[in-house]
C-alpha cells in the first residue's frame, strides 16, 4: 500500500508541475513598428502587427474564435482569443441568469485539472502494462508490484474521468446535459472529439472491470478484451489533443506529443518483440 501512495504522490507532483507550466505567464514581447503605420484592420482593439507576432489571431477577423467576443476584449479580460471554450466574461444584461466570471473559471480549471490527471494516470497504466512484458524493462520494474499498481492506478484514472465528466454538468457556459456526456455523438458541439472521450470512458470501464475479474474469465477472452487498450489510448489522445484547451499550443502541447510518441514507439517495439518471439518458437 505504501508503494501505491508513493507512486500516486510522484504522479501528482508531475501533474502539478505541468499544470503550473500551463498557467505561467509568457514573457513580454516588444513590438517594433519602425516607420510603419499602426493599423487595426478589423477594429478589435489589437494592432495587425500585435495579432501577427504576439496573439496569433486573425487581423482580418475581429472575433477569431467566433465566441461572440472581440479578440481585444478577451485579451483584456485575460482569456484566450483562439479558444472558444475558454471562460468568457458575460456582461450583457438579459432575462437569463448568467454565471459570474469567477464561477466559470473554477469549473473550467477543475475540468482541465481532472482531465489531465486522468490522462497522466492512464499513461502510467499503459507504460506499466507494456513494461511488464518487455525484456530489460521488466527487470527494472518488478512484475508483481507493477501488476498491483497497474490495476490500482486504473481505478484512480477512472475516478478522475468520472469527476471530469460530472464537472462538465456544472459548466453553465457549455450547457452540457447528462446525455451529452454519456452518449457518444449526442452533443452537437465538438461532436467527434467529445464522442471519442466518451467512448474512451466506456473502454476504461470494461478494461478495469475485466482486469479485476481476470481469475474467473477465460484467458483468451480476457486477452482479446485487453487489446481494446490500443483503441482506448488512441481515443483519449485524440480527445485531449483536439479538445483539451491546454494542449492547443505551447510547451504542454509539445510535452504531450513527445511523451505519447515515446509510448507509441514502445508499443511498436513490444509488437516486434512478440512477433520475433513467435517465429523463434515456430522454428524450434
Amino acid at each position: 500500500m505504501q508503494n501505491k501512495f508513493k507512486t500516486l504522490l510522484i504522479i501528482l507532483g508531475l501533474f502539478a508541475l505541468s499544470f503550473n507550466i500551463t498557467l505561467a505567464d509568457n514573457p513580454e514581447k516588444v513590438l517594433d513598428y519602425k516607420s510603419d503605420l499602426i493599423i487595426d484592420s478589423d477594429l478589435d482593439g489589437l494592432t495587425d502587427l500585435g495579432e501577427k507576432e504576439i496573439f496569433k489571431t486573425d487581423s482580418t477577423n475581429p472575433d477569431t474564435d467566433s465566441d461572440g467576443f472581440y479578440d481585444g476584449t478577451e485579451i483584456i479580460e485575460g482569456f484566450n482569443p483562439l479558444e472558444n471554450t475558454s471562460p468568457v466574461a458575460v456582461k450583457t444584461i438579459t432575462q437569463n441568469t448568467f454565471p459570474v466570471e469567477g464561477e466559470i473559471q473554477w469549473v473550467w480549471y477543475l475540468t482541465r485539472a481532472t482531465g489531465l490527471m486522468a490522462f497522466l494516470l492512464l499513461y502510467v497504466v499503459m507504460f506499466l502494462g507494456i513494461s511488464i512484458r518487455m525484456p530489460g524493462l521488466n527487470k527494472i520494474i518488478k512484475p508483481i508490484d507493477s501488476l498491483n499498481i497497474h490495476g490500482w492506478l486504473s481505478v484512480q484514472a477512472l475516478i478522475f474521468v468520472f469527476i471530469h465528466g460530472a464537472i462538465l454538468l456544472l459548466d453553465k457556459y457549455l450547457s452540457f446535459n447528462i446525455l451529452d456526456i454519456l452518449v457518444p455523438w449526442y452533443s452537437k458541439s465538438y461532436s467527434n472529439e467529445l464522442a471519442l472521450g466518451i467512448v474512451g470512458m466506456y473502454l476504461m470501464i470494461i478494461l478495469t472491470v475485466t482486469s479485476y475479474m481476470r481469475k474467473i474469465i477465460n484467458f483468451k477472452v480476457w486477452r482479446a478484451i485487453h487489446f481494446l487498450n490500443i483503441f482506448l489510448y488512441g481515443a483519449v489522445v485524440f480527445h485531449g489533443l483536439y479538445l483539451g484547451t491546454d494542449l492547443r499550443e505551447g510547451m504542454l502541447r509539445s510535452i504531450f506529443i513527445y511523451i505519447n510518441l515515446a509510448l507509441v514507439i514502445l508499443i511498436f517495439a513490444h509488437m516486434i518483440f512478440k512477433i520475433v518471439k513467435y517465429f523463434k518458437r515456430e522454428l524450434e
